[in-house]
């Protein structure tokens, strides 16, 4: 459609009024250079079912409360990421558990998504709350059947969003999703009042830990910036423990199932693609050896490996639309005038498939992300990587040293 429409075009889906965005140029003029014109997320009913208290980072609409929720997360994770060696170690205890799982499955089907569903699982977990459990744990299993649902209700629901008459007819699929999304949510808040029991002040073992470190020391801030006389003594935390819960809710949903599923086609590629995973195998051999697992420290000095991520990262385009917003205001991109509250999508597909940034875009090649000496190049300075779009990119980001 962008073909025959160009760059910038809208269309109705239901009664909704839609603009599309394509390709690089009209994207960035959007989300980069009229960031806050299009931070604003569509109050669709699917939406307004799996967020009912409002506190979500990734469906609440762009707001003060949501600046100062997003502003926290960012903080806490970085609090919790200057203590990289818990998170190396569970990251090296982790993949041998995984690989040995794979070695018990040896010479039999299996699908590896669910292993790896585990994995990524069990690290995320263990980042926010300090979980570590077994495959065969039927509390693990318990949060992957949920998520799993959530992603299956959603699905099933979307078309609700733009034909709202049918909202008010039997739907299984709403339903389950109003389940679901109450289930985890008190999955996600026995997790975080456990590990508050043991919470120490000044010791961030993890990611809540980190949360309840900031918000007292941000707390304690404001206090001491109010106007002298005014009583700070009844001051609420600027978070409560149900906006904390819904962030780290959210922050278990955006990396678990984008890690898994990225993993899954890493090692499709590499099946595919022997000459490449032989070649990884040579570079690991050469830097790590035989003799132990690589580490987080080891990166900077497996530039074929950065480039294979980030290739997979490209070719997948894991989420091709991302996630809806809508304008906060009345703003212009090009010659087009897009209203207050006009729902946006951002086509991340078009970037990462568009020929006149990349040479055969169809085909897997990490080396378009290596320079002729064999150095891995910032994929941001070629011009068309945007595997998750900028917003999430900048929290994610922040563990990845």
């Amino acid at each position: 459609m962008a073909q025959k429409y160009g760059d910038v075009f809208s269309l109705m889906l239901g009664n909704r009024l839609v603009v599309v965005l394509n390709g690089v140029n009209a994207i960035q003029e959007a989300i980069v250079k009229q960031s806050t014109a299009f931070a604003g997320r569509p109050q669709l009913h699917t939406f307004k079912l799996a967020n009912p208290q409002g506190n979500s980072l990734t469906l609440t609409d762009y707001s003060p409360q949501w600046r100062l929720t997003r502003k926290i997360s960012v903080s806490a994770i970085q609090n919790f990421a200057k203590n990289s060696d818990a998170l190396e170690e569970k990251l090296l205890q982790e993949s041998q558990r995984l690989i040995q799982c794979f070695k018990q499955q040896k010479d039999k089907p299996v699908d590896a998504l669910i292993t790896l569903k585990f994995a990524t699982a069990n690290i995320i977990l263990n980042a926010l709350f300090g979980v570590n459990r077994p495959y065969d744990d039927e509390g693990l299993r318990g949060i992957l059947r949920i998520s799993d649902s959530y992603g299956q209700a959603v699905h099933s629901s979307s078309h609700v969003d733009f034909l709202p008459l049918l909202k008010y007819l039997p739907n299984k699929a709403l339903s389950k999703l109003v389940f679901v999304v109450k289930t985890m949510m008190d999955v996600t808040t026995k997790m975080f009042e456990k590990n508050k029991e043991t919470y120490t002040e000044g010791q961030v073992r993890n990611i809540a830990d980190s949360f309840i470190s900031v918000i007292e020391k941000e707390t304690m801030k404001e206090k001491e910036n109010r106007p002298a006389g005014e009583n700070t003594l009844n001051m609420a935390p600027l978070l409560s423990d149900e906006q904390i819960v819904q962030a780290m809710g959210d922050l278990f949903g955006a990396g678990f199932e984008t890690s898994s599923v990225a993993i899954y086609w890493g090692l499709a590629y590499l099946v595919k693609y022997p000459d490449i995973q032989r070649q990884l195998h040579e570079e690991l051999d050469h830097v790590i050896g035989p003799d132990r697992l690589p580490t987080l420290g080891d990166i900077a000095s497996l530039p074929l490996l950065q480039a294979t991520v980030y290739e997979i990262l490209r070719v997948t385009c894991l989420a091709p639309l991302s996630l809806p917003r809508s304008t906060t205001t009345e703003t212009k991109i090009r010659d087009f005038t897009i209203p207050k509250g006009t729902i946006v999508f951002t086509n991340l597909w078009s970037v990462h498939r568009d020929p006149a940034i990349w040479k055969d875009p169809e085909v897997f090649n990490p080396r378009r992300f290596l320079d002729g000496a064999g150095d891995v190049v910032d994929p941001k300075s070629l011009g068309g990587f945007l595997p998750f779009s900028g917003v999430v990119e900048s929290v994610l980001v922040n563990l990845w040293p």
